[in-house]
């Protein structure tokens, strides 16, 4: 029998066993269960191989925004229905005027023909007079009531109330184009809450120097496209001019939450549960559960989960997270 296979065979399986015992002791081991949680051991040398990094963050107040698009509006027509409603105001205002005269006139006369100071034919006359100053009233009113309808079905009630009532500052600033009005139209299903009063809007789209428009009102009508709720907002910005498209960001939380925000890379996912991993010393670490997280533009807002100055895994998280499964799977000598 021929030795040099078996001696070879020997040395492969020394080797097997070296490397196997090298392995084991670079492999990363869990340490000790606090809370039912695996507590991770990974020496400063090892987390410096990794590119493992942590980060301290401070509580913030924040306010959940749902992001909605809109135009700055042309408001001509606006004026035009202006001029509208006051040229029918100042002739329903003169019919009124003549009909009151009609009516006064009507009266002395059928007193006169009660004592047959004028005759039948001339009270006749002025009746006469008096319905048409009448149907000329009647006419305008209609005509008033018509505009004001029109308007709310396009402005809405609110901006229908300073055309035809007493005219704010706010209204003056729209008409002499100091303040530029604004329609911001909702994803369908959305709304936009009772308290909301002024959003964050930006033509360039981006979030870091958006300036503020003020609410208005809810338009009547939606869009036809998205078939999302309408609303109108006013800016004073110089930076927006009608025809303009925008970007709103829009509150959807009454109250502001209190909490951190993490970078996406510092939370991890597993069968529809979140978690991050916090650094309790020098050379362990342990994951906490992460509830309703909620998504921003820059990672994740953590309401109320997290203290200030927690050392929170921002780069490695996935490498602890595939540690902390091996760690969990029984060595097959558990068998034995």
């Amino acid at each position: 029998m021929n030795r040099y296979p078996l001696v070879l065979l020997f040395c492969f399986f020394s080797l097997s066993a070296v490397a196997s015992d090298d392995d084991e002791e670079n492999e990363l081991k869990p340490t000790q269960i606090i809370n039912g949680q695996v507590v991770i051991h990974l020496d400063e040398e090892s987390q410096e191989a990794s590119g493992l990094e942590t980060q301290q963050f401070k509580t913030i107040e924040f306010q959940k925004e749902i992001t909605a698009y809109g135009k700055a509006v042309n408001v001509s027509p606006l004026l035009s229905i202006i001029s509208q409603y006051q040229s029918a105001a100042a002739k329903k205002a003169g019919a009124k005027a003549r009909l009151a005269k009609a009516e006064s006139t009507i009266a002395r006369l059928r007193n006169l023909h009660k004592n047959e100071a004028v005759s039948t034919r001339k009270l006749q006359d002025q009746q006469s007079q008096w319905q048409s100053d009448k149907a000329i009233y009647d006419e305008m009113v209609y005509k008033s009531k018509l505009i004001i309808n029109q308007s709310q079905l396009l402005w809405g009630e609110h901006i229908t109330h300073w055309v035809t009532g007493q005219k704010p500052a706010q209204f003056d600033h729209l008409i002499s184009g100091k303040s530029t009005l604004l329609t911001v139209t909702l994803a369908a299903g959305n709304t936009l809450l009772d308290n909301v009063e002024t959003i964050l809007i930006s033509p360039t789209g981006e979030r870091e120097g958006a300036f503020k428009a003020s609410f208005i009102s809810r338009l009547p009508s939606i869009d036809q496209f998205s078939q999302g709720l309408q609303y109108s907002f006013l800016s004073d910005n110089p930076n927006i001019k009608p025809g303009m498209n925008f970007t709103a960001w829009i509150p959807q939380f009454k109250n502001k939450l209190v909490g951190i925000i993490i970078p996406e890379s510092a939370i991890a996912w597993h069968l529809g549960q979140s978690f991050v991993f916090i650094k309790i010393d020098e050379e362990q670490f342990i994951h906490q559960n992460i509830i309703n997280p909620i998504k921003v533009p820059k990672g994740y807002f953590i309401t109320e989960q997290l203290t200030d100055n927690q050392e929170i895994v921002v780069t490695g998280t996935q490498m602890l997270l595939s540690h902390e499964f091996r760690s969990q799977i029984p060595d097959e000598d558990d068998d034995d």
